[in-house]
């Protein structure tokens, strides 16, 4: 009985602690939608990597959409009409000569001059994925998971001692 109330509370515990991950694909389903693209671009479009992250918009498309067209976290109508705008502006981040949403259809990064390679692989995680080291909820509920453990071992021994059964 107590190991079995040892491991579930050490289940528990781990997790309280494990870190937590914004996986949101949603923008490049958005953007694929509203431009009727043959597949899902990569959130390089707007991020250095295919992670994403908050505050890593760092690619002249991306940066556009946020400074521009004020695209903000998690705000796919946002997005959607922001890129009807930018199409009906013809806007072009590279200076190619290329409208951004036409680079886009034609499956090209539009952050890249003269159709800089393909935009649209498999995508991995999702745009605004991270993992950061911390807990998923916060510290004080992890040490109460584990101050409860502590109090629950300590209490059996002090029953068991009182009892004067002690095993070995």
């Amino acid at each position: 009985m107590y190991r079995r109330a040892f491991c579930t509370s050490f289940t528990l515990l781990v997790l309280t602690l494990a870190p937590r991950a914004f996986a949101s694909d949603t923008y490049p389903e958005a953007v694929k939608a509203q431009l009727m693209l043959a597949q899902v671009p990569l959130c390089t479009i707007c991020h250095e990597t295919l992670t994403g992250g908050l505050m890593t918009i760092n690619k002249p498309f991306g940066r556009k959409l946020q400074q521009m067209y004020g695209v903000r976290f998690q705000d796919v109508p946002g997005l959607r009409a922001a890129i009807m705008r930018m199409q009906e502006n013809g806007e072009d981040s590279d200076g190619d000569g290329i409208s951004d949403t036409a680079e886009l259809q034609q499956g090209t990064d539009p952050n890249v001059p003269q159709g800089g390679g393909p935009i649209a692989e498999e995508a991995r995680y999702g745009c605004y994925c991270s993992a950061p080291g911390g807990p998923s909820t916060s510290t004080a509920a992890g040490a109460a998971w584990l101050s409860g453990l502590l109090l629950s071992v300590g209490r059996r021994r002090r029953t068991t001692l009182r009892r004067g059964v002690r095993k070995t």
